[in-house]
């Protein structure tokens, strides 16, 4: 029969062949559960008999908890550190370590463990600071719930049903972080989702440099020569106008492929318009999430790629968007001149209409409800 010292050396020699096994526990997901077929073979035993020394020592240590799943009983470890200090716990507070313990990474409210442990409130204050000094655990705001105090292991990461994902900032939604990701969202999926052909310019006729004598002569003005007079040509605005600065082409089908989520996280991540810290927190499934709320909204829309197999993403024409590092407020839609009102001054097929056209005139569904409105 192994002495003592035999068995707390075999015993750290398992202890460290778990914790190779179970990184996991490290990121804040569930710690792997061992079984007893697992541990021998970890252990390098033959039997349950050699192994069970080795495992009551680890837990006489704080080093394993014991646990049940699936109807067998299973072996988890747990942090050197905190192993040290879980031994010196009352036993009142042993047991509310092992319920928040057993909560993992979605932690338990302070009024859940008193129902569990049916401890006055002041006992369980207590020792909860107390473990909280000592690092052993940690309050968390919870964002189902922030009025309610949460609390988890020191050690381990809060799930993102608690803390919520890159959206939530220390638990509250940043909204504004949110709809500037969706708008440079729109505006990066609109450079690689159209064929653009810049329009030319026109130079239009020079005025001509008039004298104070001329200039005094022109101030009154027949009525002939104003009815005569050519249209004053105003700017209906000082921003640029994707849809009318631009010609937005169709690319043919099967010889473009539209940006997917994949690509859209990739620009997102690598570029220098988010913050470091919430592109590294950014995932695909958060990013398709932005797509889907875009892709309702109708800015954009879904369109197979040119392998067939992915699935890509373009605008939608006339989609509207702010140049990225614009503020809200200076990019509001300005009220224009009566052309912009009216239906064909923001047209964004208004290249492709003529009469007897696929887009027409006299087929214009949106001249009928302007003009009842």
């Amino acid at each position: 029969m192994a002495n003592s010292d035999e068995i707390a050396n075999e015993a750290d020699a398992l202890y460290d062949q778990v914790n190779k096994s179970s990184l996991e526990e490290e990121t804040g997901v569930r710690s792997k559960v061992f079984f007893q077929d697992e541990l021998l073979k970890l252990a390098g035993v033959d039997n349950a008999k050699a192994l069970m020394p080795l495992i009551q020592h680890l837990t006489n240590n704080g080093l394993f908890r014991t646990l049940r799943q699936a109807g067998k009983v299973g072996w988890s470890s747990r942090p050197r550190e905190a192993a040290r200090q879980i031994v010196t716990l009352d036993r009142e507070d042993k047991q509310l370590y092992e319920i928040i313990e057993e909560a993992h990474t979605n932690g338990i409210w302070s009024r859940d463990l008193r129902k569990k442990t049916n401890m006055a409130t002041n006992t369980v204050t207590k020792a909860l600071n107390q473990m909280e000094k000592r690092n052993l655990i940690k309050s968390i705001k919870s964002v189902k719930n922030p009025a309610q105090r949460t609390y988890m292991l020191y050690h381990l990461v809060p799930s993102e049903d608690v803390t919520g994902n890159s959206f939530f900032d220390s638990g509250d939604l940043d909204e504004s972080f949110r709809d500037e990701l969706m708008n440079l969202i729109v505006f990066w999926v609109r450079t690689q989702s159209w064929s653009e052909n810049k329009k030319k310019g026109k130079k239009g006729p020079v005025s001509p440099v008039l004298t104070a004598d001329e200039a005094s002569s022109r101030k009154r003005k027949r009525a002939e020569d104003i009815e005569d007079a050519g249209p004053h040509v105003y700017r209906r605005s000082a921003k640029p106008d994707p849809e009318t600065d631009f010609t937005q082409m169709v690319y043919r089908a099967g010889t473009h492929n539209y940006p997917t989520a994949e690509d859209i996280h990739k620009f997102l991540t690598e570029s220098n318009a988010i913050k470091p810290t919430k592109a590294a927190s950014l995932t695909v499934a958060e990013i398709q999430g932005c797509i889907d709320v875009l892709c309702w909204g109708e800015k954009l829309e879904r369109v197979p790629n040119r392998d067939g197999i992915a699935w890509g993403y373009r605008t939608v024409r006339g989609v509207s968007f702010r140049p990225p590092g614009t503020a809200m407020d200076d990019y509001e839609d300005h009220p224009g001149t009566g052309l912009t009102q009216a239906p064909c001054g923001r047209c964004p097929v208004f290249d492709l209409c003529h009469e007897n056209g696929p887009v027409n005139p006299q087929e214009c569904v949106y001249f009928d409800q302007w003009l009842r409105s």
